[in-house]
């Protein structure tokens, strides 16, 4: 059997967490957009980040990504400022800030470490 590439289980953490992100919230496979509120299915819905995700360090980070709709997604940019008033009303004053300072930091997952995450949101899909 052929080892797994790097991008290919990025590819595949991706997926899962996406999925995770998107349903962890949902009721009856439905989600709300956490930037507008909008509410649709969850296989609808996209998985936004605040901190870009070409930053390893929050990209799968639970707080940094949160449900968005295409719309805000995608048509605006991810609403970067509301995205960032909404997470400091839930978790904090500076949160944003917090995590934009944690998104600046070099990290380096191991082809082992990505395979315990693809298993830990796994089991957390799972478990939905």
């Amino acid at each position: 059997m052929k080892k797994p590439t790097r991008k290919s289980l990025v590819e595949k953490l991706d997926k899962i967490f996406s999925q995770y992100i998107r349903r962890r919230y949902a009721i009856n496979n439905i989600s709300e957009c956490f930037t507008c509120g909008v509410k649709n299915d969850y296989k609808k819905q996209q998985a936004g980040h605040f901190a870009s995700r070409r930053h390893y360090s929050t990209r799968w980070d639970e707080f940094n990504v949160q449900v968005q709709c295409y719309s805000c997604n995608i048509c605006n940019q991810g609403m970067q400022f509301e995205f960032g008033k909404k997470l400091c009303l839930k978790y904090g004053d500076n949160f944003a800030e917090d995590l934009m300072i944690k998104s600046k930091e070099v990290v380096k997952f191991t082809e082992s470490d990505l395979l315990q995450l693809i298993e830990h949101y796994t089991e957390k899909v799972n478990s939905l």
